[in-house]
């Protein structure tokens, strides 16, 4: 009898093993902009293809979504995995560092939180937040590792020509509830750079993606002008640029617009045409997280 018992439990073990079924889920923010979503939404083919490159096995499916704006939306998505017989996701948010949105907004999204000011505030915005039964773990953000460090020093290597001369400014979003964090983590990476290539002057400014950088990402720029021949600006977004944030906004002086551009006509100011994607190290941060994750 115990032996019969003893068979039964080790075939019902075996059993649910085999019906166990994981999905990689990466969870950005999202854009109106296809031009900012397409280089995330092409992560999802690109982590597929290293998976299978490197014979990493266990993921039945590796899906993008997007927190925001558009489809493929977090709720769309799990509920395509539910359809699918998933039953382990591993959620892994394709955000800078810890924030508002990877602490508290995608955990709520994904049934995980709750918290009523913020469910309210969700269903204002036509959010929808997941009902299922799949077990979900949420993973680190992309501050987790050197993977923008060293993404970020290739970038001012490309654009350096004579580091004693130079200054680097780093441009971040931030969070001012987790500001800590956002300063360790861009004072550790402009040390890192400035450590790898000899440049001796380094600054930093938190901008919300371009909408604060007239008020907020002008000034350390132009000091650090003041101080090197020439001043090189990169910054720690995921898929914006900030020549894009350079080039489109403006501030208002005097009753007119004046743009961010034209103050600095006449400087050596040489600003990262990218975000941090593309980038096949990205990719493989995200794929060697999964593996981490499915090896616990």
């Amino acid at each position: 009898m115990k032996k019969l018992i003893l068979i039964i439990m080790v075939l019902f073990s075996l059993n649910a093993v085999a019906q166990e079924k994981n999905a990689l889920l990466i969870i950005a923010h999202g854009s109106p902009s296809q031009k900012w979503n397409q280089p995330v939404l092409n992560i999802e083919n690109q982590v597929k293809e290293l998976l299978k490159a490197k014979k990493i096995v266990g993921f039945e499916e590796v899906r993008v979504a997007l927190m925001e704006f558009t489809e493929p939306s977090i709720a769309t998505v799990v509920k395509d995995l539910e359809n699918k017989g998933i039953t382990k996701i591993f959620a892994l948010p394709l955000f800078i560092a810890p924030s508002g949105h990877s602490v508290y907004d995608i955990p709520t999204l994904l049934g995980l939180y709750y918290d009523k000011e913020m469910d309210d505030l969700l269903k204002e915005e036509k959010a929808e937040i997941v009902n299922t039964n799949i077990q979900i773990t949420v993973g680190p953000t992309l501050n987790y590792d050197n993977v923008m460090k060293d993404i970020l020093l290739d970038k001012v290597k490309a654009l350096s020509k004579n580091p004693k001369e130079e200054a680097l400014v780093i441009l971040a979003h931030g969070d001012e509830n987790f500001m800590p964090i956002w300063e360790n983590l861009s004072n550790e990476t402009g040390n890192y750079i400035i450590g790898k290539t000899g440049i001796e002057y380094f600054d930093k400014a938190f901008v919300e993606v371009g909408q604060s950088f007239a008020v907020d990402g002008v000034s350390p720029i132009l000091k650090a002008s003041e101080n090197k021949k020439k001043v090189i600006v990169v910054g720690m977004y995921l898929s914006m640029g900030v020549k894009n944030m350079a080039d489109n906004s403006g501030i208002i002086m005097m009753g007119r617009t004046v743009e961010s551009k034209k103050m600095f006509e006449g400087k050596n100011i040489v600003f990262a045409e990218d975000g941090l994607l593309p980038d096949k190290r990205i990719v493989e941060w995200i794929t060697d997280r999964a593996v981490e994750w499915m090896n616990k």
